[in-house]
């Protein structure tokens, strides 16, 4: 096994609208995708990565106008392209896209079990996005043998670790999730994970039309509409989670209709 460690990975203005309700700075589902992108550039898939969290912000403005809340930024095209650009009831301005977006700093670990060209991962990240956001820095690719030297590489940051035993513990996973986020819960058992910040986010997709061609699809590939599934990801210090076993996403389809990621089970 071959690890591959990318540290401290700079992202600018990242999408941080991560579905039609849900605004966060942990865009796990975009990692993975990046991951697969990786893959594609270098001619070695990984198989799984882990997101350590450094540092987010989100871009917006807090004040008064606002009553005290996040207004994020929202940003407009400079020209019209279009008749279908203009706003419906201003003929004379753009129409406005509800955006959200964020700075990032991220460190990424993928596994290999085959050999890659180091030189390629050089050369990807020089034009590398992550959730549309631009990687405007990061240090160097490192390629580190075995378990014991990546651990003792990893010094300080916070692991995204998946929690959907919080949501499986309810009757309603929709009111494990507002449980889990909105109010404090009681002190965690000798050897637990600890109470740490916990998110809701996108961690797959249902699609609820078939599959067909469809004009203005990417690389023409066959496209559907489909529905976000979001579960619970949990911000766990490095030094907290201690020796347990390094928390690599993967991907896989559950059905021809569902696509998720997931990690898998770790002791809580």
């Amino acid at each position: 096994m071959n690890y591959l460690y990318l540290p401290r990975i700079k992202v600018q203005a990242a999408n941080a609208h991560a579905t039609s309700w849900l605004i966060n700075a942990a865009p796990v589902m975009a990692l993975n995708m990046f991951a697969h992108n990786l893959g594609r550039n270098i001619g070695a898939f990984s198989d799984g990565v882990a997101v350590i969290h450094h540092d987010a912000q989100l871009l917006g403005e807090k004040g008064i106008a606002f009553y005290g809340r996040l207004h994020p930024q929202q940003r407009r095209g400079t020209t019209f392209i279009n008749g279908e650009d203009y706003s419906n009831k201003n003929p004379h301005a753009l129409s406005l896209q509800p955006t959200a977006s964020c700075h990032l700093i991220l460190s990424l670990v993928f596994s290999f079990d085959d050999a890659f060209d180091i030189d390629a991962v050089n050369d990807f990240m020089k034009s590398a996005r992550i959730a549309g956001g631009q990687v405007i820095g990061s240090g160097d690719p490192e390629i580190i043998g075995d378990d014991e030297k990546l651990r003792k590489r990893l010094r300080t940051g916070y692991w995204l670790i998946e929690r959907s035993d919080l949501m499986l513990s309810q009757g309603d996973p929709l009111d494990a999730v507002i449980k889990a986020t909105g109010f404090r819960q009681d002190a965690p058992e000798p050897g637990t994970l600890p109470n740490s910040w916990l998110v809701p986010t996108v961690l797959g997709y249902a699609a609820i039309t078939g599959f067909e061609q469809r004009g203005g699809v990417r690389e023409g590939s066959p496209h559907a509409f489909c529905e976000s599934l979001v579960g619970l990801v949990q911000y766990v210090s490095l030094r907290d989670y201690g020796a347990r076993p390094i928390p690599f996403w993967h991907h896989q389809w559950l059905r021809d209709d569902v696509f998720i990621i997931k990690q898998k089970e770790i002791q809580s």
